[in-house]
C-alpha cells in the first residue's frame, strides 16, 4: 500500500520488460562465450614491432635498433612499472660502458620512499644499450619504441614480455644525455 494514499494503477510495461529481459539475458551471455579452439576472441590491431626510426632512411623493426656508441656518459632514466620507485627520475652514470652509479634525482613520494641522492635498486642500473637491447627483444609479446630521427638513442621503450602475464609491462624513458 502506498504511504501517501495514492491509488496504484496497473501498468502493462512491467510484464513486457520482464519478458524482454528474459529473452535478452541468455543471448547476451552467449555472445560473451569463447570458442573451444582456444583462439582469442579479440585481437590487437596494433603492430607488435617497433615502427619508429633512428635515421631518416631506415625503419627498424624489433631486433634491429643500433647500439649507442659513447661509453662514458650520464643520463636521466625514468622507469614505469608495477614496482617500488617507479616514476622517480634516476641519474645514471656510465663509464667504460658500465654503470658505476645510479641515484634518485628527486624524492620518491610513492611506495619506494627513497630520497634524492639515495642509490637505486641494482635492477635499475641500466646503460642506454641495455634499454636498446630491450627494444630489440624479439621474444617479447609487444614492444613500442619512440626514437626521433637523427638521434643516437630512443626517447622511450615500452615492453610487454608476455600478453598473458599480469603486471610484467615496463617502460623506460631516456633524457638529459650528457656524453663525457
Amino acid at each position: 500500500m502506498d504511504p501517501l494514499g495514492r491509488p496504484s494503477r496497473p501498468t502493462r510495461m512491467r510484464p513486457l520488460a520482464l519478458s524482454l529481459a528474459a529473452l535478452v539475458l541468455p543471448l547476451s551471455l552467449a555472445a560473451c562465450g569463447s570458442d573451444d579452439d582456444g583462439d582469442d576472441v579479440a585481437s590487437d590491431p596494433a603492430p607488435t614491432t617497433a615502427t619508429s626510426s633512428p635515421s631518416p632512411t631506415a625503419e627498424p623493426t624489433t631486433g634491429t635498433y643500433p647500439a649507442f656508441e659513447p661509453t662514458d656518459y650520464t643520463f636521466e632514466l625514468g622507469v614505469q612499472c608495477f614496482c617500488a620507485g617507479a616514476g622517480v627520475p634516476i641519474e645514471v652514470t656510465v663509464l667504460d660502458a658500465e654503470v658505476v652509479g645510479a641515484i634518485y634525482s628527486t624524492d620518491d613520494t610513492g611506495r619506494g620512499g627513497g630520497q634524492a641522492g639515495d642509490p637505486v635498486d641494482n635492477a635499475f642500473w641500466l646503460t642506454i644499450n641495455d634499454i636498446i637491447d630491450k627494444a630489440n627483444d624479439t621474444e617479447a609479446d609487444h614492444v613500442e619504441v619512440e626514437w626521433p630521427e637523427g638521434q643516437d638513442y630512443p626517447d622511450s621503450v615500452f615492453v610487454d614480455g608476455d600478453k598473458n602475464a599480469a603486471d610484467d609491462e615496463i617502460g623506460y624513458t631516456i633524457s638529459n644525455v650528457q656524453v663525457s
